[in-house]
């Protein structure tokens, strides 16, 4: 069933083809609520969908409406729903799972192989929430206490990743952590990790980013690398970690944020004996990795896939102030400009996070 047609949405119909469409709202059905979207961030998944038509092997040939990182306002409410009701205000979890395997039984439906994950290919087209109105089940939709702004709600789903790499790591109020990248998930991840008490260098290619990263977590170290010229990732990352003179076997924990191979091979030569790499960043499918250092220092190596279980403990890291999300949101626009976001997004190197919405 729908109401009219005056549903807003971003839809991408291939590499840099993004258009304005309105499609109908629908109306939530059992188990559902529909939400009035309010804020929602620019994803890196979100941009190199944009920019290229595909993520991986799996290439767009059907419309998709882009977005996942959204907040918003409940306008109906579905069927058997008791838990919310109109006029909540909700951070959307964007991934449906199965619940019915081993890995959702389990507890881990971040990995479940049926998963539905909002403006991704992944088992066919599945819509973003990049749209004025859209519906959801109500067990993935988790309230925002009345102190949160929307701009807050919509950085939930970035800090949620984070909140789940620093739980599958052993950081305490002992560690020394190093962070590679200082994009919005890698000073999100210094921030949950500051907060479990952890001594924390972020490093990246970029001065103004490493700038903000000093200001936003005053406690954190910094530190600038070079931009890799060589084309052997391994000589590279060795001659960085000798430059880095960082002091033998202090480094706990490094969260490789990037996804980019020179980083990747740094995080194992600067790591303890026995220390954790927790690689976040996706970007090359294939790598080259020093397999000595893994093997003869034991470097427990993990990956980090989106999260499970935790939005209630991002949502409450912000709400109780022991996270600030201020200054993260570097630019706002809009649902009718989204186009000029995703643009701005492109061509920026210096935003932080770009958010679109009404916001209010």
């Amino acid at each position: 069933m729908t109401v009219d047609q005056s549903n807003l949405s971003v839809m991408l119909y291939g590499a840099e083809d993004l258009r304005l469409e309105k499609i109908p709202i629908e109306s939530p059905n059992p188990g559902e609520v529909q939400i009035n979207v309010k804020a929602t961030g620019i994803c890196g998944s979100d941009l190199h969908y944009y920019h290229t038509g595909r993520l991986g092997p799996r290439i767009l040939e059907k419309p998709m409406i882009l977005g996942h990182e959204s907040c918003g306002i409940i306008t109906q409410v579905g069927e058997g729903v008791l838990n919310l009701h109109i006029g909540d205000r909700v951070v959307i979890e964007p991934g449906l799972a199965c619940s019915q395997c081993q890995l959702c039984l389990q507890g881990r439906y971040n990995l479940c192989p049926k998963m539905k994950f909002s403006s991704s290919l992944l088992g066919g087209v599945n819509h973003g929430t990049l749209r004025d109105y859209v519906c959801f089940p109500s067990h993935l939709c988790h309230k925002m206490p009345d102190n949160m702004t929307y701009e807050q709600g919509a950085l939930i789903e970035p800090l949620a990743v984070a909140v789940h790499a620093v739980k599958r790591t052993p950081v305490d109020v002992n560690s020394s952590v190093v962070i590679i990248g200082a994009g919005p998930i890698g000073l999100l991840v210094a921030a949950v990790a500051s907060v479990k008490g952890a001594s924390c260098i972020v490093m990246d290619i970029n001065q103004k980013r490493l700038d903000f990263a000093q200001m936003y977590l005053p406690p954190i170290k910094t530190k600038l690398l070079p931009i890799p010229l060589r084309t052997d990732a391994l000589a590279w990352a060795e001659n960085q970690a000798a430059l880095l003179q960082l002091s033998a076997n202090t480094i706990d924990v490094v969260f490789e944020c990037t996804g980019v191979e020179t980083s990747i091979s740094l995080a194992m030569h600067i790591v303890r004996r026995g220390g954790v790499v927790m690689l976040i960043g996706m970007g090359t499918v294939q790598c080259v990795m020093p397999i000595d250092l893994i093997s003869t220092r034991e470097i427990d190596v993990k990956g980090n896939f989106r999260y499970a279980n935790v939005h209630p403990e991002a949502i409450a890291l912000v709400s109780e102030g022991k996270i600030s999300t201020e200054g993260l949101v570097s630019h706002r626009f809009p649902l009718e400009k989204a186009v000029t976001a995703f643009e701005h997004a492109k061509q920026s190197s210096n935003a932080i996070k770009i958010q679109i919405g009404s916001f209010e």
